[in-house]
């Protein structure tokens, strides 16, 4: 009898215990569940920790956005000198994750430079962060004394900031070649000459302003040609040929590169429309060089953007170039809105945007279009955007980032048509202060 009532007494412990070690667990559990729903996002880039889930939290303004929305409203109330009716404003809260304003948002206008946003995303997407533009010299044949006896091959890219052949010619010089007893090659990735798209303006880009291995494959040669004799170096023939296979005996000895990132800082920034331009076409056909082309290059920035998922309303989109050059080019504020998020998502190119290309005020080097405004204090380090004008249509827009003095990060699109230049200015200038500055 007393042995059962031992036997009960332990499996009432071990059950007490069981019971305890339970809870403890449960309220371990819990605390690790309190803890990571409570954890503050990061602040100043909310998107890198994101996970993603089935269904979508729908995150409602605050009294911070509410604020900005408001002031936002009454200063398109109280705007001069704007057609309203040819504004289009959207904000978007990207540390909270919810739209606050638009004013017009759909409606399709003349997105003038801030074109150049959906050409570089683009490119740095599809090409990668770190590619770069390559051209390469080689060297087919023997050298005896100072002669070839064999071909030179120039494989050249569509690097726009490539100014002349010096370098090439003395490469040639340094390996000790003075006479070629054979071809010079020219492998060029283009041949034509890069054009504006013919519904913009002729003078917007002309030849004087082309790059050089963008002015055809005759100008290329005779320059290279002229290039050789300068130095010197005696030839035979020349030739042009397209996409050449490399031979197991050639020798490389000399290569020029250039990184995409440098040709998109002049393009954000100072709004070159022939960097942007040179960034379209070199997207389009890069693949060229590849040993397994990727044709998803090859896709219309409208595909693009319904590939990568970025917007679903893009009938009756407009895109006739990079650069914003054409009058007849249609966007919406709230899709410029959708691409900045897009961009802001992937952290390789938020940083290439916000820390090198976009232009931001008083920066003694990335003021660029931006010179000459939003010269106060508050605008500084917190306004990173991209600026767009075409005084012939009246069209202005301001897309971008703001960081404001509370921490947030907000991305804005503004675009005017019909206004004058400088009053719509003004007034994205007024708007950004608002994104910026306490209220």
């Amino acid at each position: 009898m007393q042995s059962k009532v031992k036997k009960k007494k332990r499996r009432l412990k071990k059950s007490v215990k069981r019971g305890c070690l339970g809870i403890i667990i449960f309220l371990l559990l819990l605390a690790l569940f309190l803890f990571y729903k409570c954890s503050p996002a990061n602040d100043l880039f909310p998107f890198d920790n994101a996970v993603q889930t089935e269904e979508e939290v729908v995150v409602e303004p605050d009294s911070v956005d509410i604020a900005i929305a408001d002031a936002v409203q009454n200063l398109i109330l109280r705007a001069q000198h704007i057609d309203t009716n040819m504004l289009a404003v959207g904000i978007y809260d990207l540390t909270r994750g919810c739209g606050i304003y638009e004013y017009h948002s759909h409606r399709k206008l003349i997105p003038a430079s801030c074109m150049k946003l959906l050409t570089g995303i683009k490119a740095l997407k599809q090409l990668g962060v770190d590619h770069q533009y390559s051209s390469q010299e080689y060297v087919l044949g023997n050298v005896i004394r100072d002669t070839l006896y064999g071909d030179l091959l120039l494989q050249m890219d569509d690097d726009p900031l490539l100014l002349s052949f010096a370098e090439f010619t003395q490469a040639v010089k340094d390996y000790g070649i003075s006479h070629i007893k054979g071809k010079i090659v020219f492998d060029l990735l283009r041949t034509d000459t890069l054009r504006p798209h013919h519904t913009a303006q002729p003078y917007d880009i002309t030849y004087k302003q082309v790059p050089l291995l963008m002015k055809g494959a005759p100008r290329v040669r005779s320059e290279f040609l002229t290039s050789l004799r300068a130095a010197g170096v005696t030839y035979e023939d020349d030739t042009l040929l397209f996409n050449m296979p490399l031979t197991s005996d050639a020798e490389k000895i000399y290569q020029y590169q250039t990184p995409l990132r440098d040709v998109l800082k002049p393009m954000m920034t100072n709004s070159s429309n022939v960097k942007a331009e040179c960034v379209l076409y070199h997207n389009k056909h890069a693949q060229d060089r590849r040993e397994d082309p990727d044709t998803s290059l090859l896709v219309s920035p409208i595909d693009f953007i319904q590939i990568e998922g970025i917007y679903d309303r893009v009938a009756d989109f407009v895109v006739n170039d990079g650069s914003g050059l054409s009058p007849e080019n249609r966007l919406t504020a709230d899709f410029l809105v959708q691409l900045m998020i897009y961009a802001y998502k992937q952290p390789d190119i938020r940083k290439i945007l916000i820390d090198e290309a976009l232009a931001t005020p008083a920066h003694p080097v990335r003021h660029g279009s931006l010179l000459g405004r939003m010269s106060a204090l508050c605008y500084r380090d917190r306004i990173f955007c991209k600026t767009g004008t075409l005084v012939s249509c009246g069209s202005s827009s301001l897309t971008g980032y703001a960081h404001h003095q509370n921490g947030r990060w907000f991305v804005f699109s503004i675009i005017n048509n019909n206004s004058p230049v400088y009053d719509a200015r003004e007034f994205q200038d007024a708007l950004c202060r608002i994104l910026v500055a306490e209220q």
